[in-house]
């Protein structure tokens, strides 16, 4: 990673780390809490592995499309567009759909609903749903706004309740759990945890936010080293997150109930630790997570929804109401539901979405041209490996 210059003003230097915090806030929302504890989990004493594997998916990954997407300065028409013009136009709306109002979104109200009803219990989905977009469409219709708000205000409460509960959750904590499986097969759940979060196409969609917001008024090599900074820093993060999770996971889960919903585990994790403080403290984290990135979602959505499907035809607060009334809606299948429906188009698109990173980063550092039948073939591959399973 690039290091700042010593020469380089505080400001920026801060701008950096702002914007880093800002990434980390925009990447973990619902799939970067609920899945790390799976797979930490399902591993027990082998979660050392799993978390290699979902490090790789989680972190790796999505730090490629990021670099991969500076090369094209954020533009993300410009980044598909060597597949060709009807090819690109069909990924760009798989990857805002899945990432916007049909994945993503409603999977985030879902888990914020989840973290609010043991104190609102007769609140429902629907009514919260509601709720919840009415808050996001508050706070992202001023859009040049979020970058500062995610990384100088929201971030930091949220990494301080997080790092509170594992740290407190590391005193006296139990043994892991003996496992049946190997290290490998752990390992391969811990890549497909990743896959859950998200994040690589999470990578290519907020990389049309961030890397403006550091390439203003620089020059290439001074953005460059911007945006490799504030990736760092948010890679860094991540990291950190998730193994802090898997290690909550992996000691504490395997005491509670075995039935209990996929969202519902932080929270009996920190009353574990905790004691009833330890639910505010989980409702708190889940809400901030959930928040800031159903924040810089919205905002994507909403601009794509405006400008590349509809053509400028409504206006900015207009787009974002029909945005988020479309995640209320398709809220209501459930975070498990959302989960089916999205699980097997991340498995499919994953591992071309990373080839075409890798290609286009060696196009631009090595003149390298080929494109389609790496992409194609990754795409092919996969799909027959899901269905054969």
């Amino acid at each position: 990673m690039s290091t700042i210059s010593a020469t380089e003003p505080v400001h920026r230097r801060t701008g950096i780390f702002s914007a880093g915090l800002a990434l980390f806030s925009m990447f973990f929302g619902a799939g970067n809490l609920i899945f790390p504890l799976l797979v930490g989990k399902a591993a027990g004493e082998e979660s050392l592995f799993a978390i290699l594997g979902l490090s790789l998916s989680a972190v790796a990954f999505p730090l490629l499309g990021l670099v991969a997407m500076m090369f094209f300065g954020g533009n993300l028409h410009a980044f598909l567009q060597r597949l060709g013009k009807w090819p690109s136009i069909l990924l760009l709306l798989v990857l805002q759909g899945a990432m916007g109002p049909f994945g993503c979104m409603p999977r985030l109200f879902t888990l914020m609903h989840a973290s609010v009803k043991p104190y609102f219990p007769e609140l429902s989905l629907f009514a919260f749903s509601i709720l919840a977009a009415g808050a996001v469409f508050i706070l992202t219709v001023r859009p040049h706004r979020i970058v500062d708000l995610l990384g100088t205000i929201l971030t930091p409460i949220f990494i301080l309740t997080l790092g509170t509960l594992v740290i407190v959750g590391m005193i006296g904590a139990p043994a892991p759990q003996p496992v049946l499986e190997g290290s490998s097969y752990y390992f391969m759940q811990g890549i497909k945890g990743g896959y859950q979060t998200m994040d690589l196409l999470s990578a290519l969609l907020f990389a049309t936010m961030i890397i403006p917001h550091l390439s203003k008024g620089a020059d290439p090599k001074s953005a460059r080293r911007r945006v490799m900074g504030a990736s760092g820093i948010a890679a860094l993060l991540l990291t950190a997150s998730y193994v802090g999770l898997c290690w909550l996971s992996a000691r504490h889960s395997w005491t509670l109930d075995p039935n209990m919903l996929p969202e519902d585990i932080l929270n009996a994790i920190a009353v574990k630790i905790l004691g009833p403080t330890g639910g505010m403290f989980a409702s708190i984290t889940v809400l901030l997570a959930c928040l800031t990135t159903a924040i810089s979602l919205a905002a994507v959505f909403s601009s794509y929804l405006r400008t590349d499907l509809l053509k400028n035809r409504i206006g900015t607060a207009s787009s974002l109401a029909i945005t988020l009334l479309l995640v209320a809606a398709f809220a209501n299948l459930g975070f498990s539901g959302i989960v089916r429906f999205i699980g097997p188009v991340l498995e499919i698109l994953y591992p071309a979405l990373a080839v075409l990173c890798v290609l286009n980063i060696v196009h631009h550092t090595n003149q390298v041209k080929i494109i389609r039948a790496p992409v194609y073939g990754a795409l092919a591959l996969a799909a027959v490996s899901f269905c054969l399973r």
